[in-house]
């Protein structure tokens, strides 16, 4: 549980470098540019996932044996699927914002659903990215996880 909590402190603080970097490029967002809040996204998560990888590597998980590029490499294809995932769920919220009548839930506020969903998306993905990074990335990388090898701790 303690770990979970000293992760949560880290991935906040990479959530914060993410969520400034989004909603900050939201306000430049045109209303006839969807490609945009992908953009917006997947520029945050890639800020979110070096803040997060050099946090978390410092003061959450205990060392592998691999070295830092090695573990950045199991990171970075965890923090893939995150992205996707995180993708998936904005859209899907998005989509859901914008239906007609779940539009008096918007703040009259510029792109707030695309706020919304992000902010959504952000925060559901959270408890995945934990177990994933505590499984995968920090406990000997994908391929020793697919052979059954790990080194789990905490």
């Amino acid at each position: 549980m303690i770990l979970f909590a000293r992760y949560l402190l880290t991935a906040g603080t990479a959530t914060c470098v993410d969520v400034a970097l989004v909603q900050g490029l939201l306000t430049l967002i045109p209303r006839d540019a969807p490609l945009f809040f992908s953009f917006a996204v997947t520029a945050g998560a890639l800020a979110g996932v070096s803040v997060n990888f050099l946090l978390s590597r410092r003061y959450v998980f205990a060392r592998d044996g691999r070295t830092a590029q090695q573990q950045f490499a199991s990171f970075a294809a965890i923090c893939a699927t995150i992205l996707l995932l995180r993708l998936v769920i904005a859209a899907l919220l998005l989509t859901l914002l914008t239906l007609p009548f779940l539009s008096w839930l918007l703040l009259p506020i510029h792109a707030a659903a695309e706020r919304f969903a992000h902010l959504g998306s952000v925060g559901l993905v959270t408890i995945y990215s934990f177990f994933a990074h505590k499984h995968v990335s920090f406990a000997g990388g994908i391929v020793n996880r697919l052979a059954g090898r790990s080194t789990v701790v905490g």
